[in-house]
């Protein structure tokens, strides 16, 4: 029993190591605490349950970082899109940040119809950009080398999929009409266990395309 509850700290301290809790970001509509293990379980939990019901990000129209107009035509091209989470003042989310951009060109590289786009929460959103937020995202994906888009939210993804999110970086999977087909992905991974998931998920989406 002992053991059991040793190896149970274990990996609440990992998760909490590796992610960060939300504080005074401008999508924050819920005071800002940071989530707790049970909660993320819990929300692992309904993903799960609502598998078979994909939830769509809606129609949406964000703002790439150049101001181009981006909707959920950003999916069409690709038969799985990751879409990765993350705030400016989250070192978890800009350290992995280089390791997603090489695996975005790994998959890409071996033909397969995979992408990834991040949404930087901390900016605002496309009706009030903060533009001192702005400044220093974009110095930070310059720094990683980012080559992925990465977009500032508009209302319908703040009222939608995104609302209530408390840790980052938060990952999750969207097929090419824009419906989420995984649990979230709570937190950084190493770099081989995100090529491990990324592969289990283009495989379960290439399975459902021949199974319809």
């Amino acid at each position: 029993m002992k053991k059991m509850i040793s190896v149970f700290l274990l990996l609440v301290m990992a998760l909490s190591l590796a992610s960060c809790g939300k504080s005074n970001t401008n999508a924050d509509t819920n005071g800002g605490a940071s989530t707790t293990v049970a909660e993320a379980q819990q929300g692992s939990s309904t993903s799960e349950q609502n598998e078979s019901k994909p939830v769509s990000l809606g129609d949406f129209s964000a703002q790439d970082f150049d101001g181009n107009a981006v909707s959920k035509d950003i999916f069409a091209d690709y038969d799985l899109t990751m879409v990765n989470l993350w705030t400016t003042t989250c070192s978890y989310c800009i350290e992995e940040m280089p390791i997603l951009n090489e695996l975005r060109k790994e998959f890409q590289d071996d033909g397969v119809r995979f992408n990834i786009i991040s949404v930087c929460m901390d900016v605002g959103n496309t009706n009030e950009i903060n533009e001192d937020s702005l400044k220093k995202a974009k110095e930070i994906i310059k720094t990683a080398g980012v080559e992925y888009p990465t977009l500032i939210p508009d209302s319908v993804l703040l009222e939608g999929r995104l609302k209530g999110i408390q840790a980052f970086p938060e990952s999750f999977f969207v097929d090419s009409e824009g419906n989420v087909v995984s649990e979230p992905y709570v937190g950084a991974m190493p770099k081989n266990h995100w090529r491990v998931t990324m592969k289990n998920e283009i495989e379960k989406i290439a399975q459902k395309g021949n199974e319809e």
